[in-house]
């Protein structure tokens, strides 16, 4: 039956008693934290005002609440434990943050009493992905996985990581590559190719748009995954593959999503890769695409990126400076080439404002939004880019 609840926004520290009916609109798999041992699981709630929440749940409660809260079901929830969230952290528009924990009430609505609609998503296509290339934006995305790559590690500034790709195609027969990052490999990346041979269609959220390529995907610490979900874009693209069974067989034989340019500098067989150093190169540096970010706000002690607005103080959860400063930072993708071929290089600051003539705070203070860059930027940018080349 129908119970008394309240709405999301009307919950905060110090509210007793209250009971919210909340949807499950996203749900990651369990994962253990960056820099300890324990365990958690993530999800979005929603109530149908449209107000999110965040919402953690902690090692032994995780296998508690394994067989309920279950995605695009309705829930009646009450006790959870109410805290703060920092900016950097939230994934929700909301100041604060739930911890569901064994002393949590959760009753599943029945579809009777369910009046909160199941959520509908903006997907972007494949084809916009250059919109989005090195931006702070997050995307949401859906596509039919037909191929998975074996895992492997490669070097970065923070030591050697473990990636795993996957080869996806939308509606378009566009193919692009999801690197796939640590724990999603184990996790939601072992569950899809689990499945591989049946093609499962995944939707992925949060999802970061980056230069490889020309513009393919990355995970961050906040995306999520379902795999075959039960949603009307996932079923019209589940009768497009059977009518092109064909056609997606053809692009994973011939790797079409590998760069068109046949400059490219090809990746040696494994057993002749040198190990991580560094080297000199002559070469011709050009910009290969000039609708780049070319900044992000970025932490002035160790550079990581954040979400801190322009010199802001903080805290930095990257580097655990205290009162650390929130400022932009030059980041450019080049290419580098040379009479033997081409490959892509990113420059990041002096180095990137020497090369573009610019620096960090005057492109940012020509650019409208974090995420969105007006066409006055790009005009300011061509400028720049012509400048350049006569150099």
């Amino acid at each position: 039956m129908s119970r008394q609840h309240i709405p999301l926004k009307d919950i905060t520290i110090g509210i007793k008693g209250w009971t919210a009916k909340v949807i499950v609109e996203a749900k990651g798999m369990s994962r253990s934290s960056q820099r300890s041992p324990v365990k958690y699981q993530r999800m979005i709630l929603r109530d149908s005002e449209g107000t999110k929440v965040q919402a953690t749940i902690f090692e032994s409660d995780i296998d508690k609440f394994s067989d309920v809260l279950t995605l695009y079901k309705t829930y009646y929830i009450s006790n959870a434990v109410v805290k703060s969230i920092l900016p950097q952290h939230r994934i929700a528009k909301n100041d604060y943050q739930w911890h569901i924990n064994s002393k949590t009430v959760v009753e599943e609505v029945t579809e009777e009493y369910s009046s909160i609609s199941v959520p509908t998503y903006n997907f972007v296509s494949f084809s916009e992905f250059s919109k989005y290339i090195n931006s702070d934006a997050y995307v949401d995305i859906i596509g039919v996985v037909i191929h998975a790559y074996p895992p492997r590690e490669i070097p970065t500034v923070n030591g050697p990581q473990k990636i795993q790709e996957l080869l996806l195609v939308d509606q378009e027969l566009i193919p692009k590559i999801l690197t796939m990052w640590d724990q999603f490999i184990e996790n939601e990346c072992a569950a899809i190719v689990k499945n591989i041979k049946t093609k499962p269609i995944i939707a992925a959220y949060r999802i970061r748009i980056v230069s490889f390529n020309d513009g393919s995907m990355s995970t961050k610490g906040s995306s999520t995954f379902v795999i075959n979900p039960d949603i009307p874009e996932a079923t019209k693209l589940r009768s497009w593959c059977i009518d092109n069974k064909g056609q997606l067989e053809q692009l994973t034989l011939k790797k079409s999503y590998v760069g068109s340019s046949s400059s490219a500098i090809k990746a040696p067989p494994s057993h002749e890769i040198i190990e991580q150093t560094t080297f000199w190169l002559q070469a011709k540096i050009s910009i290969p695409h000039s609708n780049q970010k070319y900044w992000y706000m970025a932490c002035n002690k160790c550079y990581r990126r954040t979400n801190i607005d322009y010199k802001q103080t903080f805290d930095c959860v990257h580097c655990a400076e205290k009162q650390s400063t929130a400022m932009p930072r030059c980041l450019l993708e080049v290419q580098l080439s040379d009479k033997t071929g081409a490959l892509i290089a990113t420059l990041f600051g002096e180095n990137a404002e020497k090369f573009i003539c610019c620096s960090a705070e005057t492109l940012m203070q020509n650019s409208t939004e974090v995420f969105h860059i007006s066409n006055l930027f790009y005009l300011f940018i061509s400028k720049i880019i012509g400048i350049i080349s006569l150099l």
